[in-house]
């Protein structure tokens, strides 16, 4: 199960993933993902993995998305302390370049 929270009183907003963001949650976790980002604007936001349990292809697909959004608003979305099987699936799929803050944090 995954929970998704928005949090734009804080600067730079927060966007917290907290459980799974696999293929089983990735379908409800873009509807509600869509709806948050509808109020996203130009300024750059912290994607917040500190909770994130387990993510797959399927979820890491949906993280780039979600990161594309805020470079078309013209804001960013920079990751901060991801899991460990988060980073190890950031390795895998050599996503090193589209997320550089995450990998100096499990080193």
């Amino acid at each position: 199960m995954l929970e998704l929270t928005y949090d734009r009183s804080v600067v730079p907003a927060r966007l917290v993933l907290t459980g799974s963001l696999t293929i089983y949650e990735v379908g409800e976790a873009h509807v509600t993902l869509l709806k948050m980002l509808e109020k996203a604007d130009a300024s750059p936001c912290v994607l917040d993995l500190e909770a994130l349990e387990e993510l797959d292809t399927a979820g890491a697909q949906l993280l780039l998305a979600a990161q594309r959004h805020f470079e078309k608003a013209g804001g960013s979305l920079k990751t901060h302390a991801p899991t460990a099987p988060v980073t190890e699936v950031i390795e895998l799929l050599r996503l090193k370049s589209l997320y550089p803050d995450v990998l100096p944090a499990h080193r």
